[in-house]
């Protein structure tokens, strides 16, 4: 009977030792951080889940996963203004330390590809603490986010990206390089830059979920690149009147992304009052796209104007499809596009394009 219980404890021992070695255990220990509510973000391919957790703001809290093949934990904090995410290769044990005030400069302490992305948190404290520093006072008090300032960030993100290009070159076989080149390099507009990094790698990463995700976008990048060929559409303006790239050739062709029609500084920052006035109607087409919804109400708004203005908005979800067809994250962003539809010219810079608007029509 004793050697019965004695297994039966045994076999309960392995049980409960293995299924403890299956859950992944975060223990979180940072200063600076206010009694709130945090957001425990589980990621994996196609799979998201959340927790809330209620901190006290009495020290370290410690959150427990089950298995579920997740990638990624990304805690948010501070009405989601900052956040820390932590890289979940296997069942394990991790440690996050740090100050909750310079999220970009915390430690964690579990999983290779979190203790090599330490090693270059550790290596750019400095100007990490510098750059977040910068933008707080920038966020708080805008007039203290001068030009000197705006260039400080510039040199500093520079830097950064620096660094970051010494590590990848340093560390081609890690995962974590894969990730630098994601945070520091992910640009639309350099897509070359992030090809050759992504060359740097050795072949073992080709199936790391970010190479897969960084060679997907670069391959989306490219369709609007310069010289690319304007990918096509066909829309309605507010009008109710079809529009697509077939009836916009054999004309130069601006294509500008704004947010909305009442907010007129996107408007003027491109310029497009004067562009449309200085060219004509023969040797140039415009089409805003705006993110308005309401056409009846932007007719109202527009009927005034001496000119009739094509605007395609979002009442059927079409600038929605516009901005992820041509790649578009940053409002203003003007497409200038030739009589055979190749993009010539990307920029959210009124001068520019109506300077090279300028040379293209002397030609």
């Amino acid at each position: 009977m004793l050697k019965k219980i004695t297994f039966l404890c045994f076999i309960f021992y392995l049980f409960f030792s293995c299924n403890e070695e299956s859950i992944t255990r975060i223990k979180v220990n940072l200063s600076n951080l206010q009694a709130q509510e945090i957001y425990a973000v589980f990621e994996s391919a196609g799979l998201r889940t959340v927790d809330t957790i209620i901190y006290n703001g009495r020290g370290s809290f410690t959150i427990t996963k089950e298995p579920g093949g997740y990638r990624t934990l990304t805690l948010y904090y501070d009405n989601f203004k900052r956040w820390i995410t932590i890289y979940l290769e296997q069942p394990q044990r991790i440690i996050v330390t740090g100050d909750a005030s310079f999220p970009q400069m915390v430690q964690v302490k579990g999983g290779r590809i979190n203790e090599l992305l330490s090693v270059f948190r550790k290596e750019t404290a400095a100007i990490q603490k510098e750059y977040v520093m910068l933008l707080n006072n920038g966020y708080s008090t805008p007039e203290k986010l001068n030009g000197i300032n705006i260039a400080r960030l510039a040199n500093i993100s520079n830097e950064l990206r620096l660094q970051a290009e010494a590590f990848i070159q340093k560390n081609p076989g890690e995962e974590a390089s894969a990730i630098l080149i994601r945070d520091y390099f992910l640009d639309p507009d350099n897509i070359n830059q992030i090809d050759n990094l992504l060359d740097v790698l050795t072949p073992q990463l080709n199936d790391f979920y970010v190479v897969q995700d960084l060679r997907a976008y670069t391959g989306e990048a490219k369709r609007t690149a310069i010289g690319a060929q304007a990918p096509d559409f066909n829309v309605k303006n507010i009008y109710g009147n079809a529009i697509s790239t077939d009836s916009l050739k054999n004309r130069y062709f601006v294509l500008a992304f704004t947010y909305l029609w009442n907010d007129l500084c996107h408007t003027n920052e491109l310029q497009l009052d004067d562009i449309i006035h200085s060219f004509p109607k023969d040797s140039l087409n415009v089409m805003i796209v705006s993110l308005d919804e309401n056409p009846q109400e932007l007719r109202e708004l527009i009927r005034k104007e001496p000119i009739r203005w094509n605007v395609v908005i979002d009442s059927a979800g079409q600038t929605i499809r516009l901005l992820e067809l041509y790649n578009v994250n940053v409002l203003p962003r003007s497409f200038l596009i030739d009589k055979e539809g190749t993009i010539l010219l990307k920029t959210d810079n009124g001068v520019e394009l109506k300077k090279t608007l300028e040379s293209l029509m002397q030609k």
